[in-house]
């Protein structure tokens, strides 16, 4: 291997896929349950580049050059001297340069260097100076740790499709214009119909919202009906004057859910 020195072995490409799948799952399960707890998208996205930094570069601080992922696998990032890397080299490896996975193909280009090169180097080990070497051999490790990765990845995506189906997710301006077009076609006002939509959309989830296929809301599924009630009686109170004259449907229930 020319440019390291010591009696390392390099690690094979299955156990680089295998401790990337793993740190990738914490960090996303740390951004999903982020997303759970109701924070906005921006905050928790900071939560999961946190938890990514966490698991990268502050794991590989205090165990010499490995992220979770690869100490789990048995691997270590030596730089080119064949001394384990610190924080600083791993921000730089494992963070920045990964913003090069922005472009176009970079990512296909950077496994295929890994996979392809006598040296296991991808082309961000080429620009930070570093190789992956494989510290622990042990039979079949890399897919317990890849069995781990795709649990961890299952979780992620559970929660991702609890936290993108939770009450005010997953409307569009489609859903809102659509239902204002109706709600003005019975004859409310634009506020009574903004006040409907946005009490009705933050209380139900899309699914319901968008799933009513009947004009007639005694037929609506009870949660729905009842939401829609309360919207009434909610909107309907904060005009006190009325509704406007000839209109037939102003202080009942909304009768334009379906968007679809």
């Amino acid at each position: 291997m020319d440019g390291i020195r010591g009696p390392f072995v390099i690690a094979g490409f299955g156990y680089r896929v295998a401790a990337f799948l793993f740190d990738v799952g914490l960090a996303l399960v740390a951004l999903t349950a982020a997303l759970i707890a109701g924070l906005s998208g921006g905050a928790a996205a900071l939560v999961g580049l946190a938890a990514w930094v966490f698991v990268t570069s502050a794991a590989s601080g205090v165990f010499d050059g490995q992220t979770l992922g690869k100490r789990l696998a048995g691997t270590r990032v030596v730089s080119a001297p064949g001394m384990p890397i610190g924080f600083g080299t791993s921000l730089l490896r494992d963070t920045i340069a990964r913003l090069l996975y922005l472009v176009p193909f970079f990512f296909l280009v950077d496994s295929v260097f890994a996979a392809a090169s006598d040296d296991g180097r991808t082309l961000r080990d080429r620009m930070v100076g570093t190789y992956v070497v494989r510290e622990t051999p042990s039979a079949g490790r890399a897919w317990a740790v890849a069995l781990a990765a795709a649990a961890l990845l299952a979780v992620w995506v559970a929660g991702a499709e609890s936290a993108g189906n939770g009450p005010g997710e997953g409307y569009t301006t489609a859903d809102r214009e659509a239902f204002m077009a109706g709600c003005r076609g019975e004859g409310s006002t634009g506020a009574r119909c903004r006040c409907l939509y946005e009490f009705m959309s933050t209380r139900l989830i899309h699914d319901e919202f968008s799933g009513v296929d009947s004009d007639d809301p005694d037929r609506w599924p009870a949660h729905v009906r009842q939401v829609a009630d309360d919207a009434t009686a909610t909107c309907d109170g904060d005009q006190p004057e009325g509704p406007p004259a000839g209109s037939q449907t102003a202080s009942s229930r909304p009768r334009n859910l379906p968007t679809s």
